[in-house]
């Protein structure tokens, strides 16, 4: 049940049509609540209106509200194109599920449903003095509702398929992923060994990407089976039908016949999701850096730009890693694999430092995020940024013409490697002073 939730919501995520849909549901309905209550009301009113008046209003906001919800369509097609040029077709669903979008077009297209329904049922049914009121009452609510979502789409749209927008929102995407739970593991214990010895092997019912998982789902059936779950893949791994997703162990006929199960609670998309995905925050900044360092665009700046945003979810990543509710186990018979820093390091700058190496206020802008890294003292973060900080000189070395450049560059690289150092040397004073007050 809780797979086809999950597949049922990816699948709504970033649809245009939802909220409209919903909308204009209300609005059929706000006109047949009209035509029942005018019957059952014969009170006073503050407003008499015949239902010529009102057809003519409605045929007026019919005609502009085709006309608005047309136009609103076409820019974000145009908005939804232009951005997946600039950055990366990944960041194309984050328009789609743009909140003020989806709203603007749900009152351009409500006022339309709501103004053709009202002009059907005045001309096919008896209205009542209170029903046209309260058709009339509908439609200036519905009139306000369109002039203040008229006034945010003249500005909104305006940046819809700017670049910038583009990375303000896949900013904010992974930033909403870096969560104690994405971080750690939804309350299941942490695993970084091998599978265990004796156990009974799950792999994915489908080929795809594993989108969510349900930990709590495998601890209600690990507690009833009595055995223990070892989870092989993570939000963003990939699956297929034969590769083990899990190993549950000790092994019995009963866990074997309990693999469906499983694979209930992975739920296996045919995309990446940003839902408990960490990595994937990272890797479509990536892409849109690589794209613009690309001899077509050749926009060393939106790189820069990007590696100061790929900082800022790292250096999110990194605080949370650190505070408690991470540490805590709800799950204690499913165990995951770690979300390890390299993995984080190697999505994040990889491709920049390769396409980027032959840019040289890239280069040394990637040895300075580098340093940055290392002074957030985390230790795997600093060993992982160590690494790719001689990956990206060794990649600088070979794409750079004039030695000043290059020169550079290892200055930045030194930066580095000092900064590591000077924690290390931290490190091993705080532990001989351990030692001592021990």
């Amino acid at each position: 049940m809780w797979k086809h939730w999950v597949a049922l919501r990816s699948q709504l995520d970033g649809q245009l049509w939802l909220r409209p849909a919903l909308a204009s549901l209300g609005s059929a309905l706000l006109v047949g609540l009209a035509l029942r209550l005018g019957a059952l009301y014969r009170g006073p009113l503050p407003l008499d209106i015949s239902a010529e008046a009102l057809i003519g209003l409605l045929s007026i906001m019919a005609s502009s509200m085709l006309a608005v919800a047309t136009f609103s369509v076409s820019a974000v097609v145009t908005a939804v194109t232009s951005i997946s040029n600039a950055t990366t077709p990944r960041a194309a669903r984050l328009i789609l599920s743009d909140t003020t979008t989806q709203n603007v077009l749900a009152s351009f297209i409500a006022a339309f449903i709501y103004s053709m329904i009202a002009i059907l049922a005045l001309e096919a049914f008896v209205f009542d003095r209170a029903g046209r009121f309260i058709v009339f009452v509908g439609l200036a609510a519905i009139v306000a509702w369109v002039l203040v979502a008229l006034v945010r789409w003249i500005d909104h749209v305006t940046r819809l398929g700017r670049l910038e927008t583009g990375i303000e929102k896949m900013v904010a995407a992974a930033l909403r992923a870096v969560t104690p739970d994405n971080a750690a593991a939804w309350g299941a214990r942490v695993y970084d060994g091998g599978p265990p010895v004796a156990s009974a092997v799950v792999a994915a019912d489908k080929v795809g990407m594993v989108a969510q998982i349900h930990a709590g789902g495998l601890q209600e059936l690990a507690a009833r089976l009595d055995a223990y779950v070892y989870l092989t893949v993570r939000p963003g791994d990939f699956g297929d039908t034969r590769t083990p997703i899990a190993y549950l162990t000790p092994v019995s006929d009963a866990l074997r016949e309990a693999a469906h199960e499983v694979q209930s609670c992975v739920a296996i998309a045919s995309s990446r999701s940003f839902a408990q995905d960490i990595r994937f925050g990272l890797v479509t900044l990536a892409e849109t850096a690589d794209r613009a360092l690309s001899p077509g665009i050749n926009d060393p700046g939106t790189a820069i730009v990007i590696l100061g945003r790929e900082l800022e979810v790292l250096t999110r990543w990194a605080e949370i890693v650190r505070s408690q509710p991470v540490c805590e186990t709800t799950f204690e018979r499913v165990l995951v694999p770690p979300l390890k820093a390299a993995e984080l390091v190697r999505d994040a700058f990889t491709a920049i430092a390769r396409d980027g190496a032959g840019a040289v206020e890239v280069a040394i802008r990637l040895q300075k995020t580098l340093a940055a890294l290392v002074r957030l003292d985390h230790a795997e973060l600093t060993a992982a940024a160590v690494a790719m900080s001689q990956e990206a000189l060794d990649q600088a070395e070979r794409a750079l013409v004039a030695e000043q450049h290059k020169e550079r560059v290892r200055a930045a690289r030194r930066e580095v490697l000092r900064l590591a150092g000077a924690q290390s040397d931290a490190e091993r004073n705080r532990s001989t002073e351990d030692g001592v007050n021990f």
